[in-house]
């Protein structure tokens, strides 16, 4: 299990950002004669390292008085707990894994042109990461310069203590379905944190996107068998929509 990225705080990773790739992957013995040494491998799939910079603004509030930045400060203390928790995030372009990623600048664009119905707007691939620096800000303008390091995270499963607002209700049609929340999320909801069941069988998840306040869309593969089909999300009261 993962936690998602902070709720209303974007998700620009600015050009200066770097990446070390295969760091940690030998190690290096010394041999008994001639001084000789012999690496070997020791994983696989060392974890990418990227030196992330993201700037947030420290002067707009929202309606709990909170600016980005602070929206930000207290995610990681409290949800991703200093580095604890992996969470979810669309690849960054640069990483080693041939995960699909786009530049960080696109992906607004993207999130809104699903948004609007556009069958064509694919999402970039997640990955999972961890924060493993301390953070270090620098005022630039009317927003802070954040930055950190940043490592992919083993692939699993995990269990973390988040909390996530009760789903109102849900609205299905084919190929994707609405979940409103009761409330605002500290996190963004991800592809794991519901169960989808679409008459009554566990339903892939192909990607999520969140609007910022109450409502969450799954997709899923669009069903071309005709018939009426329920769909339920965790515990929610079922929706219907059919197939011509």
């Amino acid at each position: 299990m993962y936690i998602g990225w902070a709720a209303n705080v974007n998700k620009i990773i600015i050009d200066s950002s770097s990446v070390t790739v295969g760091d940690g992957a030998t190690v290096t013995d010394s041999l008994e004669t001639g001084g000789q040494k012999k690496r070997r491998v020791v994983s696989a799939n060392p974890p990418d390292r990227y030196s992330v910079t993201m700037s947030f603004n420290f002067v707009e509030e929202d309606e709990n008085g909170l600016t980005e930045l602070e929206r930000f400060y207290a995610w990681y203390k409290y949800q991703h707990c200093y580095g604890t928790n992996p969470f979810e995030f669309p690849a960054i372009l640069i990483n080693s894994n041939r995960q699909k990623g786009v530049s960080q600048e696109e992906l607004g664009h993207i999130i809104q042109r699903i948004l609007n119905g556009d069958p064509t707007a694919k999402l970039p691939d997640n990955e999972h990461y961890v924060i493993t620096s301390a953070i270090e800000g620098s005022k630039s303008g009317l927003g802070v310069e954040v930055k950190m390091t940043w490592e992919t995270y083993a692939t699993g499963s995990f269990t973390i203590p988040t909390e996530m607002p009760s789903v109102d209700h849900v609205s299905a049609e084919n190929g994707y379905v609405d979940i409103i929340l009761t409330d605002v999320p500290l996190s963004e909801p991800t592809t794991s944190t519901w169960v989808l069941q679409i008459n009554s069988i566990i339903t892939a998840v192909n990607a999520c996107t969140y609007d910022g306040d109450l409502t969450v869309r799954y997709y899923f593969t669009p069903i071309t068998i005709p018939g009426t089909y329920l769909v339920t999300v965790g515990n929610s009261e079922p929706s219907s929509f059919v197939v011509d």
